[in-house]
């Protein structure tokens, strides 16, 4: 509900409501060029219409109809053939906002595109039709398929640690559409993770994962959700999109936003990023950064063991990290051409104007031989909350807050809440982003729009399970209600509920496909960047990127000295690059040495399931009843899709039980309320209907639907409803119902 200045509400207490408005196309205010518009929201739900519960997706729709001035037509002025000094105000893909009030006071009520127009010769009149911020997401949806968890189906006390979930989907596809929900990948990141309800990274590879990633939390976050950490150690490990060389001009930053509200007292609360660097011969170099917010100590290894506490060590300290607050956390990574690395940390507390920056560190006992970052780890215990973890190529240390933090760069564009629904894997999807935001929303019961701001908000399946007991608006007979119809039938009782899950238990990810590419010596000279594109099957999942090694051998990608096949290989010269868009995959190689190499070919490392396995997963279904319903209507049916996006027993019984809650009785419906406009209302909205007049009704209802219309100034207005709960149990008080077959009659 939008907040409204008293003077709005002193005008909406008016009987009839006449609508001031302001429509711009493009940036410009067309005012009385407005003859007529209406606009649309609605939930499109596959659930039963008279069901109390409803989820899916919301596209708004604006009508406009707009005539000419300054004696043009609005054809000649704002149709297709019209000059493009007018023309492109109304074209297709333009900007359109709306608002409109009662009274002087208009508010925001649309915000979109403009989707279609049509002007038709001899009359002054141009229709346009625009939709809200759905349309920014019609690009094709791309979604990132790690093997993750099926090698091994890592679980911790019976719950499987979770690589994703819906909430996670939706936040990566609405990332790619420019709706961020915290601070966006930069420009040259090589790994990122959101960690918004999954550890999977929205760019790199999640290759594994150890520990308890169970819980995910909307409060005691930075931003929209979290990672929580607990007293066991939490480890994913990450292979980047990029694999960078550690002798270059620039370096790398590593940053993760953490909150340390929850800890209590000394426990151990830390987070830690280990990288390990291929070198020659497939030896290893680690370089690992931890920060400990219960002693405020920041710490940095680097050797050769992978027991990261036996190499050299540097050690800072920053005692606010002590107190529980906001912290955006990064590490300053740079290599001298010796292999010398040189680190710096820089903390930033939230709404702090400038970061604590401390100075270089070099760290000279151990320098690193020639290679490249293979994978990153990620590991946290204790008390805290993160997200928002990214490893970025920069060519200076952050040392502003805008630059360390990207405040300023970015404006939170979606509200998604809490994650509630585990995955175990990423499913395969066909479509536009918003077709399967779209199938998301009504698989898992939630619903996703924009709302009048522009604002996209996701809200899941408890939304309707508790309304609240308090109106956003009550309309009654006696002004506002024009007229209603109530009306309850046996469709709306769903008694026998099944959820559809699809089961990944006995699918085993184990099996290597490989993502080949031969070569004969391509020369890479000095700063050039060689791209080769491979084919790749639906059935695999998505490569990793690979190592430079000798050979290209499974997971390797061959650099060598000369053209000839015999030559060494080169270790630490080429930057590795690799990425996948549906069926191809993408390898670039830049040389970042200062002579000429030569690629021989790669062996990308994908898997497929094995062949002692399933090839997808079983369908299974959970099933949730009410014997006492069913005594008084019979047994009502109803089987849900979870469409793949439902994968495990617990998450199908409690949206079977929602959905049981739901229908357990028939809850009469309310259509076409007509009340007198007002613009405060949204989807979602809860509304008090009083009819004292006919239907003797006093009662609470969702608002499911609203329509709009706007002509030469008046405005009307149209609410479809859902009741939030039922008229009671049925009694059958002194009613004896006759049965089914006729007592008296004899079988035939």
């Amino acid at each position: 509900m939008k907040l409204v200045m008293p003077l709005v509400t002193q005008w909406l207490t008016q009987g009839e409501r006449y609508a001031s408005q302001v429509t711009r196309l493009a940036g410009r205010v067309l005012g009385p060029q407005v003859q007529s518009w209406s606009l649309d929201r609605a939930y499109a739900t596959d659930l039963p219409e008279s069901m109390r519960a409803f989820s899916g997706s919301a596209a708004a729709q604006l009508d406009l109809t707009l005539s000419g001035t300054n004696g043009k037509t609005a054809p000649a002025l704002y149709g297709p053939w019209a000059p493009r000094a007018t023309g492109d105000i109304t074209r297709p893909g333009q900007s359109v906002v709306h608002d409109w009030g009662i009274g002087p006071f208009p508010l925001s009520q649309f915000r979109g595109t403009v989707r279609a127009r049509s002007g038709s010769s001899g009359e002054d009149r141009v229709r346009v039709t625009a939709l809200d911020g759905a349309e920014r997401l019609r690009f094709p949806a791309r979604l990132p398929r790690p093997d993750g968890v099926l090698a091994n189906h890592l679980s911790f006390g019976g719950v499987t640690s979770w690589v994703s979930s819906p909430v996670w989907v939706v936040d990566h596809l609405l990332r790619l559409g420019g709706i961020h929900t915290c601070p966006p990948p930069r420009p040259t990141s090589i790994l990122y993770a959101s960690m918004h309800g999954g550890t999977a990274a929205n760019i790199g590879y999640l290759s594994s994962m150890a520990g308890s990633w169970v819980y995910w939390t909307d409060y005691n976050k930075s931003f929209e959700s979290a990672a929580l950490g607990n007293s066991w150690e939490n480890v994913a490990e990450y292979i980047p999109r990029t694999k960078p060389v550690n002798r270059r001009s620039d370096g790398l930053w590593f940053e993760f936003w953490i909150n340390t509200k929850p800890k209590t007292g000394s426990e151990p609360t830390d987070v830690r990023v280990q990288t390990s660097w291929m070198t020659s011969g497939l030896n290893r170099h680690y370089l690992t950064m931890n920060v400990d917010c219960a002693t405020g100590k920041l710490t940095v290894w680097n050797g050769t063991n992978p027991e990261w506490l036996q190499n050299q060590a540097l050690q800072w300290t920053h005692e606010p990290l002590k107190n529980g607050s906001i912290f955006h956390v990064g590490w300053w990574v740079s290599w001298s051409s010796a292999g010398v690395p040189t680190v710096a940390p820089v903390i930033t507390e939230q709404d702090a104007m400038f970061p604590t920056v401390f100075g270089d560190a070099v760290l000279s006992q151990t320098p690193a031989p020639v290679g490249n970052l293979d994978t990153v780890k990620l590991a946290m215990r204790g008390g805290l909350s993160l997200e928002a973890f990214q490893v970025s190529q920069l060519a200076t240390k952050p040392t502003t807050v805008d630059t360390a933090t990207l405040t300023g760069t970015w404006k939170r564009g979606a509200s998604l809440g809490r994650p509630r629904l585990a995955m175990e894997t990423i499913p395969r999807v066909e479509g536009s982003a918003w077709e399967v935001i779209s199938q998301i929303a009504k698989a898992t019961l939630a619903t996703a729009e924009f709302d009048s701001s522009g604002y996209f908000k996701w809200r899941d399946h408890s939304r309707w399970a508790n309304p609240s007991p308090s109106p956003n608006l009550t309309v009654s007979s006696t002004r506002e209600l024009a007229s209603l119809t109530v009306g309850e039938e046996i469709d709306a009782c769903r008694n026998y509920v099944s959820v559809k899950w699809a089961n990944w238990g006995r699918v085993r990810g184990d099996a290597i496909a490989a993502v080949s590419d031969s070569a004969s010596g391509t020369a890479i000279a000095p700063g050039a960047t060689l791209t080769r594109t491979m084919p790749i099957g639906e059935d695999q999942w998505d490569p990793r990127t690979p190592n430079t090694y000798v050979d290209a051998l499974p997971d390797c990608v061959s650099i060598k000295s000369s053209a000839d096949r015999a030559s060494p290989g080169v270790y630490g010269a080429v930057e590795v690059t690799m990425s996948r868009d549906g069926g191809q995959v993408t390898l670039s190689l830049r040389n970042r040495a200062a002579t000429t190499v030569y690629y021989h070919g790669t062996t990308a490392f994908a898997r497929t399931t094995a062949s002692d396995s399933p090839a997808g997963p079983t369908d299974a279904l959970a099933t949730v009843q009410s014997a006492a319903s069913q005594r008084a209507y019979g047994i009502q049916t109803y089987e849900h899709q979870g469409a793949g996006w439902i994968q495990y027993r617990e998450t199908a019984t409690e949206l079977a039980s929602a959905i049981l809650s739901a229908g357990e009785y028939p809850i009469p419906s309310l259509q076409t309320v007509e009340i007198l406009a007002d613009p405060r209302l949204e989807l979602g909205d809860v509304v008090r209907v009083v009819d004292k007049t006919g239907a003797a009704l006093d009662t609470l209802a969702w608002v499911v639907g609203i329509k709009t219309n706007g002509d030469d100034g008046r405005v009307t207005q149209t609410l479809t409803l859902r009741g939030t709960k039922a008229n009671g149990v049925p009694a059958d008080t002194g009613l004896t119902p006759d049965p089914p077959v006729n007592p008296d009659t004899p079988p035939p």
